[in-house]
């Protein structure tokens, strides 16, 4: 996932969840909101809850594997993933299904 598509700053994190919508799967909650831009910006959050920081990172590699893989980032969005207590890091296929899902429903799916 390339630079200009990451949402890095807090600021713009609290504004897609503020004022967007949400969409849930078991794993992952999904946070979206219309921007200006013609390119998707996404930001993944995962909680200190689910783990020390080398399983976080792995987490976050998944996620942004499988948004590189799946998803159609020319549409105009800003999305915010955060992983929920159930992401289990040994079941990828789960993950890149409930993620597929969330991104059929947002309309990103490539």
């Amino acid at each position: 996932m390339k630079v200009l598509n990451r949402i890095k700053k807090n600021i713009e994190f609290n504004k897609v969840i503020s004022e967007g919508e949400l969409v849930k799967s078991d794993t992952i909650t999904l946070h979206f909101l219309k921007n200006d831009l013609n390119y998707t910006r996404i930001g993944i959050s995962i909680p200190r809850k689910s783990g020390k920081a080398v399983v976080r990172n792995k987490m976050k590699r998944q996620i942004r594997a499988i948004i590189a893989s799946d998803a159609d980032l020319t549409k105009s969005f800003d999305i915010v993933m955060i992983a929920r207590k159930n992401y289990d890091i040994s079941k990828f296929e789960k993950t890149r299904s409930d993620i597929d899902y969330l991104f059929e429903k947002v309309g990103l799916k490539a």
